[in-house]
Parts: C-alpha cells; structure tokens; sequence
C-alpha cells in the first residue's frame, strides 16, 4: 500500500523514520512523536537502531543525487500519512492494550518479499544481524569511535556537542571570542553572557586561552581552551537544568555514573582516541575534551576538581 493513503493500523515506523529526517513540521506531532519514544521500550529501540543505522551510513556512503520529482513524490506521502494518522490513531495509541494488539498484529503480519511471504519478527531478526554486521565492519575498517554514547547520540547530545566543538577548534575553524588567561574575567564573561557561575579551573602546566559563548535549543553554553605545548584541553558548560527539562541530552548510564563515581571519564570518542571527561559542579554540568591518553588525564583531572 502506497504511503500517502489510510493504513489500517498506527504505523510508527514511518512516523519514526519521518521524525529522525526531520520531515515532521508540525510541533505537536513531534512532541507526541518523541513521548512515545520515551514511554515505549519497543519503540525507543527501533529510534535508536534506525538512528545509529543512518548515522552510520551518512558518515560513510557518498550522497545520491535524488530526482527532483521523487523527493516531491515522497515527501508528499510522507505528509499525507502524517496527517492521517494523526487525526485516526494517535488518540488509541495511548491505550495500553491497542499498543499490545498493534505489536502482536506488526509482528506476526508476514512481508512479502516478491511472492515470499516472510515473518515479521523472522525479517527483523536478519535486519538486525545485518546492522550489527554493518556496525562491526565500519567500526573496525573505518572509525576508532567506539563510545556508544557518542555513536548513537543525536545533535542535542552534551557529549556529541563536545566531541564536535573540540575539535572545531582543533582545526582553527573555531576560535575563542573572549581571549584572556585571568580565570576571574572569563567567570564574569560568562555571568554577563550566559548567567551561570563558570568553573574556571586553574590546570598545572596547562594555560587558559580564553572562552567562547553560544546557545543551543534555548541554553547557554560555554567554551573554555587551555593550552600546553600542542596538547588543548576543552571544557564545555551548561546548567544541569537543561538536562532536566530534555533541551540538551545526556545519557542516564553517565549521569548515574557521575553520581556515583564523581565524574564519568572515557576515551574511543573520536578517530584519535581522545578522552573525555563529564562531571558537574555546583548546577553546572561540565564535559572536557583532551588529546592526552585516559591515564594521564584522570591525574590531570583529579589534581584540578575539588
């Protein structure tokens, strides 16, 4: 059955598929779209899969020029079906038992594969070897990412935005817009900017370069840059509320570990084999990013947090 016309049952994977393309406009439907990604253990695991799959691929596979009257085409149906289910099965997907029917209905409703009739869960099986597959080659030919936090984070992710700013100003293609070495300029820099208290630590042998500001989704953010030699040390800041009230994204494994342990720290972040670091201080949740090993950061790190 074509996308654009009624199905006869609630189908979130396209809703899914069309909400991590971004091809969903109408804010309600997104808020709606991402609750049920957060209540629905089933369908948290088919976001996060088809996320990971796409971000794998993206990052990988050259881009395919698509026919201008294809995208029409498809994007048409996609809308058209987004309308309809909106308005003929969102109300039911609340209910505890029509969420049950729908799955047990999705799993044991054999596909087609030409004139094969395949079970779904059967499908679903291979699909996922395929994907672990895929994960395994790409991890080990093509990437030394092997965080999964970071693999599978989305762009409102704390530790993706790290890993990506850090290594804009690696590159020069980012640069601190408040240039100064005295801790208590860059804290009223950051006060007068983002209204947060920074931390502002001093590190042995390491010379703070200055501090940069900008917001995401709403929150302030900032960006502290010491230096030693060629090694950098970043730190990115934000309140801890902006975890809380989901404008930023933080895994709950590493915030439970940072409750526990006083700070999360990791290395396999990006191609080079950085380390990271989150912590909070105050209500102020902190994530560094080094080109020094793990080992040397954890005694760098435990000298300078109090």
């Amino acid at each position: 059955m074509p996308m654009g016309q009624n199905t006869t049952a609630f189908n979130s994977d396209e809703l899914i598929t069309s909400y991590i393309d971004n091809q969903i406009s109408d804010p309600e439907l997104i808020k709606q779209v991402e609750e049920m990604i957060s209540s629905d253990a089933k369908i948290n695991m088919k976001y996060r899969t088809e996320l990971l799959t796409k971000q794998l691929l993206s990052a990988r596979l050259k881009n395919a020029e698509l026919p201008n009257d294809t995208y029409i085409r498809v994007t048409s149906s996609i809308s058209s079906l987004i309308i309809s289910q909106k308005q003929r099965y969102m109300p039911q997907y609340n209910n505890t038992e029509y969420r049950k029917n729908y799955w047990v209905t999705l799993l044991t409703t054999p596909l087609r594969i030409g004139s094969l009739p395949v079970p779904r869960y059967a499908f679903a099986v291979v699909v996922m070897f395929v994907i672990a597959g895929s994960f395994f080659v790409f991890s080990s030919k093509d990437s030394k990412v092997k965080n999964p936090y970071v693999l599978a984070g989305t762009e409102k992710s704390i530790m993706v935005q790290a890993v990506n700013s850090f290594h804009q100003f690696l590159s020069g293609d980012q640069k601190v817009k408040y240039p100064s070495s005295n801790a208590a300029e860059i804290e009223k820099y950051v006060k007068d900017n983002c209204n947060f208290q920074a931390f502002v630590p001093k590190i042995d042998n390491y010379d703070l370069k200055g501090c940069l500001t900008n917001d995401y989704n709403g929150r302030k953010l900032a960006h502290l840059i010491y230096v030693s030699g060629d090694d950098m040390i970043y730190i990115y800041q934000t309140t801890v509320d902006a975890v809380t009230k989901q404008d930023l994204d933080l895994p709950q494994q590493v915030h439970d570990e940072i409750l526990k342990a006083k700070f999360y720290m990791c290395d396999g972040v990006d191609d080079n084999n950085c380390t990271m670091t989150l912590w909070f201080k105050d209500n102020i949740v902190c994530a560094s990013m080094t080109t020094m090993p793990k080992q040397k950061m954890q005694s760098t790190f435990t000298s300078f947090i109090k």
